[in-house]
């Protein structure tokens, strides 16, 4: 065991290994202790308990994910950030098996539900803002298809909605969306 003070990423770091190495039922205080080479204790500083640790696991899986490049251009950057945001979810679905099934259910019911909400919400709110800054910010978007009724932030909700749909019904392809996509905004 080592003495040296280990940092709240190093222990999320660890722990976003085991889950790619061995699933979600490797996350356990003691055995991400061991991975740290740190004292159970060590880790309850950070994480009071297993339910948070989890947690915290989650968030940072989403936000390793989830950077929206601030490249993309060209013409329907919208649709491209839609592409980036699809293939995103799917390239950690494979990185750590099954990861948005799993967060789905995990956060459903039990300790975790509470905390569990609230970070997909934090998380999943930071993706609809920048959804909805490229939606402002594509020059080709024809602007007068929103009003009153259909907001930019509510057809970001809308898209959104649709593309966790379809990926965790298993859909390979986001292209039917992309084509509804391209009907109603160019």
């Amino acid at each position: 065991m080592r003495n040296a003070v280990i940092s709240r990423d190093e222990i999320l770091e660890a722990s976003r290994l085991m889950l790619q190495e061995k699933g979600w039922s490797a996350i356990h205080m003691r055995s991400v202790a061991v991975r740290c080479g740190v004292s159970v204790g060590s880790l309850y500083n950070y994480f009071p308990s297993k339910t948070e640790l989890v947690a915290a696991t989650v968030e940072s899986v989403w936000q390793e994910l989830f950077h929206v490049p601030e490249d993309l251009t060209g013409e329907e950057r919208f649709c491209k950030v839609i592409q980036w945001l699809h293939d995103s979810i799917q390239e950690g679905n494979r990185r750590y098996q099954g990861f948005l099934t799993l967060h789905a259910m995990g956060f459903t019911t039990g300790e975790g539900k509470v905390e569990g909400r609230r970070m997909m919400e934090r998380v999943q709110g930071q993706l609809r803002e920048s959804l909805c800054r490229m939606l402002r910010e594509d020059d080709q978007v024809n602007q007068s298809v929103f009003d009153s009724r259909l907001t930019p932030e509510g057809f970001v909700e809308l898209v959104f909605s649709m593309l966790i749909t379809a990926l965790l019904r298993g859909e390979e392809d986001c292209e039917p969306l992309l084509a509804v996509v391209r009907r109603v905004l160019y």
